[in-house]
């Protein structure tokens, strides 16, 4: 197949690869703050990198990318242990009120009604499985895509997994933040020019979590550091770094469909 792109694909080509492989890709999520050095769509971009990739080795298609997601008001104790001075205070998701700009982030009920109507289309097109390659980590938005995938895969013919476009390096790689050194690395390997380091200030100058609007997955999981700056500095990342991460992104995101495709269609595995 030429390409793995349904919309650059003609008719009869879309239905020669759904005879061989009845299998498409839906990468998703938010125009969401990423600091003011990487791209609005960092989430839904790194998924749409990791869905290509999969499926030039699992056979497929990819569905244009759904720049949709949500997200919800922070706790009390999350935005202590990120650094404000007032925990009370409404902040929905990443937009802090230093940030330049607030992202697109969808009401939750809204979300789920678009996402549905996706798969209501697919259902449609015959798709026996629709892999959503969710690219933002928001509790609100796994739960309704979890919820969706239950719903779709006993209500029709057609089979729904959920994964994430990201995978740790190792058992030691604490780096699942939000805007941080693999985010950023990431962005890096899909193109270079998505990222402006030059944005952020010199490394002698710690980032306050609170001020830029980036923060590490041990201060959202309560386990910040003393001063509440970033632990994974943006400003040590590297491409190289960046294609290790969409590596074994992409390989995760292979085992997971190779895995409910040859559960699901043993008489056609992967």
């Amino acid at each position: 197949m030429r390409t793995v792109q349904i919309e650059n694909l003609r008719p009869h080509e879309i239905l020669e690869e759904q005879s061989r492989r009845n299998l498409i890709y839906l990468p998703i999520g938010p125009l969401e703050w990423h600091g003011p050095a990487m791209p609005l769509g960092t989430d839904p971009i790194a998924a749409e990198a990791a869905a290509r990739k999969a499926a030039e080795i699992t056979g497929g298609v990819v569905m244009p990318t759904l720049y949709c997601g949500t997200e919800r008001e922070r706790e009390p104790k999350i935005l202590s242990a990120i650094g404000f001075e007032d925990p009370t205070q409404y902040i929905c998701g990443q937009d802090f009120p230093e940030n330049s700009m607030r992202s697109f982030y969808t009401k939750e009920d809204m979300f789920s009604v678009i996402v549905r109507e996706y798969l209501r289309l697919l259902v449609n097109q015959g798709y026996h499985l629709i892999v959503i390659v969710n690219g933002h980590g928001a509790r609100n938005q796994k739960y309704q895509l979890d919820r969706l995938a239950v719903e779709i895969s006993n209500e029709t013919d057609s089979h729904v997994l959920i994964a994430m476009a990201l995978a740790s390096l190792d058992e030691g790689d604490h780096d699942m933040g939000h805007a941080t050194r693999m985010e950023t690395s990431i962005q890096m390997s899909v193109n270079p020019e998505n990222v402006d380091l030059n944005q952020l200030p010199p490394k002698t100058e710690k980032l306050k979590n609170c001020d830029w609007g980036i923060v590490d997955g041990t201060t959202f999981d309560l386990k910040p550091n003393e001063d509440r700056t970033v632990i994974y500095d943006p400003r040590d990342a590297t491409e190289e770094i960046g294609n290790h991460y969409l590596k074994n992104g992409t390989a995760a995101l292979i085992e997971q469909v190779t895995d409910r495709w040859n559960h699901l269609f043993p008489d056609n595995m992967i």
